[in-house]
């Protein structure tokens, strides 16, 4: 399944983020090598640390370990050889670490080299040449992640939602994995977190105790995939990570056509100067699986694809929902005493504080204006051009099917944006909405519907202002040359001026400048999203 029709199924992907996302946008952050080759000159020893990766590799290949676990094994060898030599180094006074003391090892059982490498991550700084411009994206894209799961130790993920004001549930290690869990807007760090160092996976026991409980990550994944995308970033295909993921996925999947996997498994793989993303169905004869490699370098734009699913509110709302009814359920307690709430997902934070304080509520999900009755007019209007979001596609369909077949109402992104044939809609809506776009979804019907005396060519919106003609004309105006006049001024015109014009003109009764705008904001709407087709 191309990325396109990944974003056409609309439901909220899972991702696997590693250290090459880190890598990407932090300043000076290590790969595994370089991060043991800074210990290894904490340790002052006397060999060279690439002669002893060589004595360990040699134990490994005569152990006749496979040909791709090789380089992994002799890093989390070197990790406990390392790890052992600093930890002595720290009891015997040779090393001071800030923070932690010998009796703090004794009664705590913490790792003085885990505690370090901790205090290593805890902190960092954005590559200076980094695109502000992808960030954003990067960010919008983990506020439209269902579940995110990471192997990095650091706090960058976290602190990109945090600056969303989104704080997903966070679980590390194995924690959260045996729990009966909401599966929104959930993080799992599987290889530890700088705020608990004892969590951190890097030696070669950590990850013998990891591996046993490497199938409960896949198990957890699997459970979502009948509805989730799962998307790779930052990752090498060679990864370890990455092969023993796929291996239990090729396990524990039912008997199924191999495209089918390809279809739910992508791959972001960088490639220098590719400014398209390149899609590849790769198939891995070891594992009779298949999956999709997305290579590029133009990672913004790979962003921005996926960000274009949106199922109405984002998983952190639809966590907070859940976690809220929850709550309601268990505190109530059969109190037949309740408040009536209607709620929408901007008061979410309100209302967890009610029931905190023992308030009894009911409430009923949506918002107080939208929940039961059909927006008006003007409501409609704004919530649509601002992208508000408060009204639900269902009931905005609804909305335009009410209206005569005639009438110039943009709906044109609820059709061009998303799956139309998945949205809630009766089979009588549905007809209605197919006939209102037979008869008016061109851009160019709605240019040619303007009066005659309105066919004058401007190249600006200052130019039609700056005249002597009514305000109804200099409507109709706008909509004639809309197709010459500078996008963003059109846009910012809009949304600025035409939908306050709007809302005097519903209030005044002034019909001549409300169909005028109402066919300058149809055309406004149609020149965004497209020209709509049945």
């Amino acid at each position: 399944m191309p990325l396109n029709d990944i974003v056409k199924a609309n439901s909220y992907p899972i991702l696997f983020i590693g250290s090459g996302i880190s890598k990407r946008y932090l300043k000076d952050f290590p790969n595994w090598t370089e991060l043991l080759v800074s210990y290894w000159g904490k340790l002052n020893e006397t060999s060279d640390f690439y002669a002893k990766m060589i004595e360990l590799k040699k134990e490994i290949e005569d152990d006749e370990f496979p040909e791709h676990e090789i380089d992994f094994e002799t890093n989390i060898r070197m990790a406990s050889y390392i790890e052992e030599r600093f930890n002595a180094a720290f009891i015997n006074g040779k090393i001071s670490i800030d923070g932690l003391t010998t009796e703090d090892v004794y009664k705590n059982q913490i790792s003085a080299f885990k505690f370090h490498i901790a205090n290593y991550f805890d902190t960092y700084e954005l590559n200076e040449n980094v695109d502000a411009e992808e960030i954003s994206s990067f960010k919008t894209l983990l506020s439209k992640a269902r579940i995110i799961v990471t192997t990095n130790y650091d706090t960058f993920i976290e602190d990109m939602l945090d600056e969303l004001q989104i704080k997903p549930k966070k679980y590390v290690g194995k924690e959260g994995f045996f729990d009966k869990t909401i599966d929104w807007s959930e993080l799992y760090k599987l290889h530890g977190d700088v705020k608990n160092p004892k969590s951190i996976v890097i030696s070669k026991e950590d990850y013998e105790l990891f591996d046993k409980n490497s199938l409960l990550v896949s198990a957890k994944i699997l459970t979502q995939m009948i509805e989730s995308p799962i998307i790779f970033l930052g990752y090498s295909l060679t990864d370890r990570n990455v092969q023993t993921l796929l291996k239990d996925f090729s396990e524990q999947l039912p008997d199924e056509d191999l495209r089918t996997s390809a279809d739910r498994i992508f791959i972001a793989q960088y490639r220098i100067s590719e400014n398209e993303i390149k899609e590849e169905v790769v198939r891995s004869n070891d594992l009779n699986f298949q999956y999709t490699t997305l290579k590029t370098d133009n990672f913004k734009q790979l962003y921005d694809v996926i960000s274009k699913i949106n199922q109405g509110l984002t998983p952190y709302e639809v966590m907070k929902y859940e976690k809220l009814i929850k709550n309601i359920v268990v505190n109530s307690k059969g109190n037949k005493d309740l408040d009536t709430v209607l709620v929408s997902s901007t008061e979410l934070d309100t209302l967890e504080e009610d029931i905190k304080n023992g308030k009894n509520i009911v409430v009923a999900l949506g918002d107080k204006r939208f929940m039961f009755v059909l927006p008006d007019l003007v409501s409609y209007m704004k919530d649509y051009i601002l992208d508000e979001k408060s009204i639900m596609p269902s009931v905005a369909l609804d909305f335009i099917a009410k209206e005569n077949l005639t009438t110039r109402t943009p709906f044109s992104k609820y059709v061009n944006q998303s799956d139309f044939s998945l949205i809630d809609i009766s089979d009588e809506t549905r007809r209605i909405i197919n006939s209102k776009i037979n008869k008016l979804g061109s851009l160019d019907k709605t240019i040619d519907s303007v009066p005659r005396d309105c066919a004058i060519n401007y190249q600006t919106i200052e130019e039609i202002t700056a005249t002597t003609y009514s305000v109804p004309k200099k409507q109709n105006l706008i909509t004639h040359n809309i197709k010459n006049i500078d996008f963003d001024s059109i846009d910012q015109y809009i949304k600025t001026t035409a939908l306050d014009l709007f809302e005097q003109a519903t209030l005044k009764k002034q019909v001549a400048l409300k169909s005028a705008l109402r066919k300058l904001i149809f055309a406004y709407d149609l020149l965004k999203y497209g020209d709509t087709k049945k």
